[in-house]
């Protein structure tokens, strides 16, 4: 292959035509690119090379491989010339695979032994006579003289390698070590330094590609595996960077229990506190573990009761059973303020140094639903003799108490008209079949949030008689193993098949897999997440009620504060008003207590009467 040194000029245009930064700097040379220069002196595949020590820059082929060996060769016949060895430059111009023999061909051992006496000279004799005769011209031959270019490069390279290579720092830019084209992708979103890399890599765990456009899975292992191998100047990384959590044991996965602002699995009471807190760790989890882990209502107990913990001993300095109604009133102050250090991005794994319990100040609605998980968190302490006081129910947090109880809302009659008619009104696209068959799932059948995010088409059935001739139900799965029937409209079902058929999918609900997901990504199959699930729904809620603010700017503000909890709350306000008896509306929600069924019953009072005000204390 004859190497001919590349055109600054062009690759300078290509660059600016790549890479939105101008001042990217230089690409280094590190160890394995002078290992690829070496696979070249030695003869090797130039390809096979590329895979090997230059996988960080994508899958190579002979046109890349070809491209990069002359880029590198010309940055080394440079560092050569900086340290005064013009030899070497000259040399690094020099290609083996040049070299031609003009000459005649050599005989070979065979032909050699043909034109001796027979029987004359043994084995290592005509080997010897072999080597004396022909092997003077075989040393001027092309072979030869390829071989010890070959041995002369390889031993350049390796000077080169020992006067100028270095291991990539925190400091230098991505662009210098990486493909431009990969480090213009990684500049897009804010990464610029190798430093910068590995900090998001470290917060955001195995997942750290995804907002990155244009860099998939392959692209990021590459680069992980990359900073591995230089962990020495760029720092280590965590193993649940490196590997999904389903791969990584759990022990492995949970860092070493901190006293810092860190998740309630990672906490232990720190010295100097008092002794009680060591205990307050397990009495949150045996509160916790009343609930089904994983489920919404189990996070959002865990989420509230870890701030409170962190807040209690790292801020007052005490053990929950020490807090006071005046630490109740200083707690609501801190939901509202929480300051730098307890915030942090949502996404941030919990087994992440960039994990904190708050991603910004709450909204009085939330804080009121925040302090309402932690008074029933107390009730249940003082019964089973943990505590002996609740502090927001006494002095002056009691007084306080009937404004921290959340409001249960749900959309009126108008509300949920407006948003089936900005429905109707949107461009066709798969986002929109989506959004219609949730909202319509949603608000027919009261499901939670984590219940939608995780039906399944196996859940569907058909009943006999239950529910009329031909209706389809949900079986939808609860604790204990038990599962309730949910009736499954019309209008549900219709809406499902126009669904089915954009995700390329036949309409026949019979003959969906049992594990498909019926509400999914719209890049595949995958299921859809109940925290994106929740940030579609809102996004909707938003958009629906800036198109409803030039006509009906009341309506348009109570369906801006919508959520995904108000659906299932419009589905039992309506249910009662139609008549519905509480005990049915009660099994088909799933409700553990009548009470929290009766919860309706006003709303659905003002329901029947007209226009309700879509909110109700309990």
């Amino acid at each position: 292959m004859q190497i001919t040194p590349a055109n600054p000029a062009v690759q300078s245009t290509r660059r600016q035509k790549i890479s939105p930064d101008k001042d990217l700097g230089a690409r280094r040379l590190g160890h394995p690119q002078l290992a690829f220069v070496r696979c070249w002196a030695e003869g090797l595949d130039l390809v096979a090379a590329w895979n090997r020590y230059l996988y960080v820059d994508g899958p190579g082929d002979a046109r890349r491989a070809r491209g990069e060996l002359r880029r590198l060769l010309d940055e080394l016949r440079g560092l050569a010339r900086v340290h005064g060895r013009s030899d070497i430059a000259a040399l690094l111009r020099r290609d083996p695979e040049a070299m031609v023999d003009a000459g005649p061909p050599l005989p070979t051992l065979e032909a050699f032994a043909a034109t001796q006496p027979p029987d004359f000279y043994s084995q290592a004799e005509l080997e010897d006579l072999y080597q004396a005769q022909v092997g003077r011209l075989d040393a001027r031959g092309a072979g030869r003289r390829r071989q010890r270019l070959r041995e002369r490069l390889v031993l350049a390279v390796q000077w080169l390698e020992r006067a100028g290579v270095r291991e990539p720092l925190a400091t230098d830019p991505l662009a210098a070590w990486l493909d431009e084209r990969v480090a213009a992708r990684l500049s897009a979103v804010g990464l610029r330094s190798a430093g910068e890399l590995v900090d998001r890599i470290r917060h955001q765990g195995f997942h750290w590609h995804r907002g990155v456009p244009g860099l998939g899975a392959r692209g990021a292992a590459r680069i992980v595996r990359w900073i591995v191998e230089h962990e020495t100047s760029l720092g280590p990384l965590p193993r649940q960077a490196q590997l999904p959590a389903r791969r990584i044991d759990a022990a492995a996965l949970t860092p070493a229990p901190s006293c810092g602002i860190v998740p309630l699995e990672r906490w232990i009471a720190p010295a100097g506190c008092a002794s009680a807190t060591a205990d307050d760790r397990g009495a949150i989890q045996a509160w916790l573990a009343l609930r089904t882990p994983g489920s919404h209502t189990w996070r959002a107990y865990r989420k509230e009761a870890e701030r409170l913990l962190l807040w209690a001993v790292l801020v007052r300095g005490k053990s929950l059973a020490s807090l006071d109604a005046a630490d109740g009133a200083a707690y609501r102050a801190f939901l509202s303020a929480p300051g730098a250090d307890w915030t942090g991005p949502r996404n941030a794994p919990r087994c992440s140094a960039g994990w904190r319990p708050f991603e910004g100040p709450l909204s009085p609605r939330s804080a009121c639903t925040a302090v309402g998980i932690v008074r029933a968190l107390f009730s249940w302490l003082v019964k089973t003799g943990h505590v002996t006081r609740n502090p927001w129910r006494d002095g002056s947090a009691a007084e306080a108490a009937p404004a921290a109880a959340p409001a249960l809302r749900a959309l009126g009659p108008s509300q949920e008209a407006a948003l089936q008619a900005w429905l109707d009104r949107q461009a066709p696209s798969p986002a929109l079949l989506r959004l219609r068959f949730v909202v319509c799932l949603g608000c027919l059948t009261g499901m939670r949030l984590s219940e939608l995010a995780a039906a399944r088409a196996g859940w569907l059935r058909r009943p006999t008689r239950a529910y009329g001739d031909g209706a389809w139900c949900l079986q939808v799965p609860g604790t204990g193993g038990r599962c309730r029937a949910v009736p499954l409209p019309a209008p549900a079902v219709a809406a499902l098949r126009p669904y089915l058929l954009s995700r390329g999918l036949a309409p026949d609900l019979h003959a969906l897999p049992p594990d498909l997901p019926l509400i999914a990504r719209l890049d595949g199959r995958l299921p859809l997440s109940a925290g994106r699930l929740y940030e579609v729904l809102v996004a909707a809620f938003q958009r629906c009620a800036s198109w409803l603010a030039r006509t009906d700017p009341a309506a348009a503000e109570k369906v801006r504060e919508a959520s995904t909890r108000w659906l299932r709350h419009t589905h039992g306000v309506r249910a009662l008003a139609d008549g519905e008896p509480l005990q049915a509306l009660r099994a088909r929600l799933g409700h553990r207590r009548l009470a929290s069924t009766a919860r309706y019953v006003p709303l659905a009072a003002q329901w029947r009467q007209g226009e309700p005000d879509s909110r109700t204390g309990g």
